[in-house]
């Protein structure tokens, strides 16, 4: 079988030829000089990520004055009718899985920074 390169029309012996890059007109810049350059994001804007995070704490703590609110008025002996007794159920159900969220992120937050630090050793 004939070698595909000789047979290609007008190939010659492959050189490899370094010519200079072309000159440009512009001077060029260092890299910290590109960085200082480039524009970064305003500090006043928070990060959507940290916003989350301060509207689940924020949702927490809210679930807690609910929950010691409802505790003190029950050892104050108010009555409460059943429609009353369901939405602190609900209320309740609501803050217990809104701590046991921020519990599982802790915990996986927690399993990743060891995980990192054990991987550096």
């Amino acid at each position: 079988m004939p070698d595909p390169l000789t047979t290609l029309s007008g190939a010659g012996p492959i050189r490899a030829e370094l010519e200079p890059a072309p000159r440009r007109s512009e001077p060029s810049r260092s890299f910290a000089d590109h960085l200082e350059a480039t524009e970064a994001p305003p500090p006043d804007e928070p990060s959507p990520v940290l916003e989350a995070i301060g509207d689940a704490v924020r949702s927490i703590g809210r679930g807690e004055q609910f929950v010691d609110g409802a505790i003190a008025r029950a050892r104050r002996g108010k009555n409460l009718e059943p429609g009353q007794l369901l939405a602190l159920q609900a209320g309740v159900y609501r803050y217990t899985q809104e701590l046991e969220l921020a519990a599982k992120l802790v915990d996986k937050a927690t399993g990743a920074v060891k995980q990192t630090l054990q991987s550096q050793q």
